[in-house]
């Protein structure tokens, strides 16, 4: 398998259940693509610190979280935690199959210890693909269609808000519906995840304490993405866990 093969313009296959959902472009000649300077830093930070805020330090894996996550789910017997950082996700999407077993578990950090090690693929354009490749709602992938279908604007034009907003919904994107009440306003317990990635964007130096002052944890959708709001309460069959942060 030629890893380095992404390092250039791709064709990308999405797949749902292992089945194929969607082709594209991962390139110039896909309009929604965006080179990395073009997605707006807040979005690129706000994913950053929610999916793995050591991303550009460590080599890959991240042994810890990895070793909770396998406990869990074997004291779970099913796949409660998933342990992955941003390089084993794009890995997982890049080159496996998308069922949940330890086998592929497995296959993922190998591939992935193989990339990083070798440094097949930079991290800046590991991070690329990745914001343009990852699904951020019904048939929605990358920064771009997200940006149009949440806000009906552009990577490049997010607020910190929708930026957070976006970064948030990532672990499940179908399910961005469940965040909103029946006003279609950001339920109140968001503010916990609010302030814990804009604090963390501070402490590292990506926003100044200013910027997370005047930070209002909430946001209305603009695009067609409204058109789907059910205000409906999160239910014991259809979790929403946002706040089960990585290590950094």
């Amino acid at each position: 398998m030629n890893f380095r093969a992404v390092n250039g313009p791709f064709l990308y296959t999405a797949y749902e259940k292992d089945l194929a959902v969607r082709t594209f472009p991962v390139g110039p000649e896909n309009p929604s693509f965006r080179p990395l300077e073009e997605i707006s830093p807040l979005l690129r930070n706000a994913v950053l610190i929610s999916e793995d805020g050591a991303f550009f330090r460590h080599r890959g894996i991240l042994i810890d979280p990895f070793r909770e996550s396998i406990s869990a789910n074997l004291r779970e017997r099913r796949f409660v935690r998933g342990g992955s950082t941003i390089s084993m996700q794009l890995v997982k999407n890049l080159y496996l199959k998308q069922y949940k077993t330890v086998a592929r578990k497995v296959e993922e950090m190998i591939i992935t210890w193989l990339i990083e090690e070798n440094r097949l693929i930079p991290k800046e354009r590991m991070y690329e693909i990745y914001l343009n490749i990852i699904e951020w709602g019904p048939g929605i992938y990358g920064a771009e269609e997200a940006s149009r279908f949440y806000f009906n604007k552009g990577a490049s034009e997010l607020s910190l808000s929708e930026a957070i907003y976006l970064a948030c919904i990532v672990p499940r994107p179908k399910k961005f519906f469940y965040l909103f009440d029946q006003e279609q306003h950001l339920r109140p317990w968001l503010q916990a995840y609010y302030r814990i990635i804009s604090s963390k964007m501070v402490q590292r130096g990506m926003i100044d304490q200013q910027e997370q002052d005047l930070l209002v944890p909430g946001v209305r959708l603009t695009g067609p993405a409204r058109l789907l709001l059910r205000g409906a309460e999160p239910t014991p069959e259809e979790p929403f866990d946002i706040l089960d942060e990585n290590e950094e």
